[in-house]
């Protein structure tokens, strides 16, 4: 194992395949590892590290073979359907239902077609890291012939790399040394006190701190919780010790979208052709809140329209601003006094409907769809 910043290289070796024969299949397993579950395809077995790698543009991946044996005579199972059922003490499970590619097993060509390959570029807290499958297996559907591998170097190099291979990420440390092939931990943990006797201990960040569940600030620890339990006290206890013990900086959230308001909505898509544009998510109390609140028309542009939804406010729901980097120069709201003094009914109507309100000085002004005065 070689691991710089630069270059990482390590060696796979296959710790040994068997065959398990099913029908006219075989079904081939590498001890340790998975297979490809793409349904009715090929069931290939993957050997998959996570390497940890630096901050880079990209990742250039080599792989050099060391060995390899053909085989006649093989035909890989198809990977089977999860499909639920109940199981004789009334519980559900997951059994395994026969599906075969028939297009795929007719094609005259190794599959999966290459050895390795590079997926899921991402990052573990601070460390980015990439995963690479490695294929032990290739296999002709219709010769029924396979290659196998055991014995394989990786090397992989960076495009406009940065900084160290490795970084701090603090308590996850042993978590990440466990999980990545190249990370050298130190063995920090969750168990080990990083806020203790710190005079900048973390943070708890919860009710009007967290404005429309928004959060402004870096948080490093994230709990989110039913609107039922979002006043918990053994929620507020574990963001507390979070937030001191470990020196985190805690969110606690609920599961509700908006401004902590479970809101019905619609979604609606543009019909081609039509000369009136109605589309986008039309939320429950609010109205439209990804373009225009009424239907536009598809071939008139008015230079000095407003433009589309900005945010939402009222006395008791408080301001939602989907976009906080466009500012809130439109705001719709519901004037919750007004709503209560005025009905219209029915709703919806065909030929009439009546405005009643309970003031005694009551003016209705009635605007269409276009802005006209009715």
């Amino acid at each position: 194992m070689t691991s710089t910043d630069t270059i990482v290289e390590f060696k796979i070796v296959v710790p040994g395949m068997f065959s398990t024969v099913i029908d006219t299949f075989n079904r081939v397993q590498v001890t340790g590892h998975t297979r490809m579950d793409s349904v009715g395809y090929p069931e290939i077995p993957i050997i998959s590290y996570l390497v940890a790698i630096p901050t880079c543009d990209s990742v250039i991946m080599n792989i050099e073979l060391f060995d390899s044996i053909k085989y006649s005579n093989v035909n890989i199972y198809s990977a089977p359907e999860l499909i639920p059922d109940t199981t004789v003490e009334g519980n559900i499970a997951l059994i395994e239902q026969f599906a075969y590619n028939c297009t795929v097993y007719e094609t005259d060509a190794w599959f999966p077609g290459t050895v390795a390959e590079t997926i899921d570029k991402g990052a573990i807290r601070a460390q980015d890291v990439i995963r690479v499958l490695f294929y032990p297996i290739q296999f002709n559907p219709v010769k029924k012939e396979i290659w196998a591998y055991s014995q394989a170097k990786v090397t992989l190099t960076f495009m406009n790399a940065s900084g160290s291979i490795q970084k701090n990420v603090g308590i996850f440390n042993e978590v990440v040394g466990n999980t990545l092939i190249n990370y050298n931990s130190n063995g920090l943990n969750a168990s080990v006190s990083c806020g203790a006797g710190l005079t900048d201990t973390g943070f708890v960040y919860r009710d009007s701190l967290l404005v429309g569940q928004k959060i402004g600030n870096k948080c490093d620890y994230l709990i989110v919780t039913p609107d039922e339990f979002f006043y918990n006290e053994d929620i507020l206890n574990l963001a507390i010790h979070r937030s001191g013990f470990n020196g985190f900086d805690v969110a606690i959230i609920t599961t509700s979208t908006i401004n902590g308001s479970l809101l019905r909505y619609i979604d609606l898509n543009y019909i081609e052709g039509s000369y009136w544009i109605l589309e986008g998510r039309i939320v429950e109390r609010i109205g439209n809140t990804t373009v225009y609140m009424l239907p536009e028309p598809v071939y008139v542009i008015d230079i000095y329209e407003g433009g589309p939804f900005r945010c939402y406010y009222d006395d008791s729901f408080g301001l939602y601003n989907p976009t906080p980097t466009i500012p809130c120069d439109y705001t719709t709201n519901i004037n919750s006094e007004l709503s209560m003094s005025l009905q219209v009914f029915p709703n919806p109507f065909n030929d009439f409907m009546t405005v009643a309100c309970s003031e005694s000085n009551c003016l209705t002004v009635i605007y269409d769809t276009r802005g006209l005065l009715r």
